[in-house]
C-alpha cells in the first residue's frame, strides 16, 4: 500500500509459537487465552512481523524475525515454520539482498535479528544484507554482549556480532533520533534496555513498527506486558504515550508478532481498526 510517499510491504518472516506465561505475563491465563488460544502445551502462535517500505529512493526493511540460523532442536521447540519469509518476500518484490539501503530492528533479541545474518555456503556466518546501514541503539548493542543472566538465552551473538567483523555497518545510536530522511527510531527501553519502536514518515502521515512494546493486538491494553519485560512500568509508560499518539494523529502501526491482524489504526474510541491492504 501506499501511505503519502511511502510504499509498505507487510509480510510474515515466520510462524512460531510462544509460551502463552511469557507473551502475557501476570495477566490471568483465564483472560488471555480468550484472545489468544493456546495449544495443550500452553503455547499460543506468533508471526515474526517485517515491514520493507521504499522512501525517497531507498528500501528499508525494518525488522528482520528469526531467520534460518536455529538448530533443529530449537526450531522445533518453537515450532517454526517459513524461516525463509523475509528473503522469498524479497524476491517477489524483485529486491535483492545488497539492494537493501537500511535495516532497523527494534531489539536484538533472537526473534526480532535472526534475520540479520546468515549462513554461507561453506557454513560461515554472513549478513544477509551486506551493503546495509543496521540502525541498532547503542545501549542494546552494549546489553547484547553483556546481558544479565536473566536475558542471556534471548540474545544469540551470531545474529548481530558479524556486523562489526570487518564490515562495520552497524551505526549505534544514543537515544531518539532521524537516522535517514523519513525514518526515525524512538528509542523506549522497558522491554530491554535498548528498544526502539521505528516510525515512517511522509507529510502528515506515519507508520510505526512497535517491536515488543506492542507485540499483538492483546498488548493494546497498557497493563497487559510480557514476562520478558525488564522495565514493565517505563514500558506501560511509553507504550500509553505511543497509543496515545497514534490514536490522536492516526498513526498506522504494525505489530511484530501478531499473525491475525498485524496492521491498523486506533480508532477514536480505542478499538483496534485493522488495515485491509496490509494484512
Amino acid at each position: 500500500m501506499f501511505l503519502g510517499d511511502l510504499e509498505l510491504h507487510l509480510l510474515i518472516a515466520s510462524h512460531w509459537k510462544a509460551d502463552g506465561g511469557l507473551m502475557f505475563g501476570v495477566v490471568p491465563k483465564v483472560m488471555w487465552e480468550k484472545h489468544k488460544p493456546p495449544d495443550g502445551n500452553n503455547l499460543i502462535d506468533c508471526a515474526c512481523i517485517c515491514l520493507i517500505a521504499r522512501i525517497n529512493g531507498r528500501v528499508i526493511v525494518c525488522e528482520t524475525g528469526i531467520g534460518t540460523k536455529l538448530s533443529e532442536k530449537r526450531a522445533q521447540q518453537v515450532v517454526l515454520r517459513e524461516p525463509e519469509g523475509l528473503l522469498h518476500a524479497l524476491h517477489r518484490l524483485g529486491i535483492r539482498p545488497d539492494e537493501v539501503d537500511a535495516v532497523v530492528t527494534t531489539h536484538l533479541h533472537w526473534d526480532h535479528a535472526g534475520g540479520l545474518t546468515r549462513r554461507g555456503e561453506g557454513g560461515s556466518f554472513e549478513l544477509t544484507f551486506p551493503k546495509a546501514r543496521h540502525f541498532i541503539q547503542n545501549s542494546e548493542w552494549d546489553f547484547a554482549l553483556h546481558p544479565d543472566v536473566r536475558s542471556q538465552s534471548a540474545y544469540i551473538p551470531d545474529d548481530f556480532t558479524p556486523l562489526m567483523d570487518g564490515h562495520r555497518l552497524v551505526e549505534l545510536i544514543d537515544g531518539s533520533a532521524e537516522v535517514l530522511p523519513g525514518v526515525e527510531v524512538r528509542h523506549v527501553g522497558g522491554h530491554t534496555p535498548g528498544s526502539q519502536v521505528v516510525m515512517l514518515r511522509s507529510g502528515e502521515f506515519a507508520c510505526v513498527v512497535t517491536g515488543d512494546v506492542v507485540g499483538m493486538t492483546p498488548h493494546l491494553r497498557v497493563p497487559w506486558t510480557m514476562s520478558a519485560d525488564l522495565d514493565a512500568l517505563q514500558l506501560m509508560e511509553e507504550k500509553a504515550r505511543l497509543l496515545d499518539e497514534a490514536q490522536k494523529h492516526r498513526w498506522l502501526l504494525v505489530l511484530s508478532h501478531e499473525a491475525d491482524q498485524p496492521a491498523g489504526y486506533i480508532e477514536t474510541d480505542g478499538r483496534w481498526r485493522p488495515e485491509p491492504r496490509l494484512t
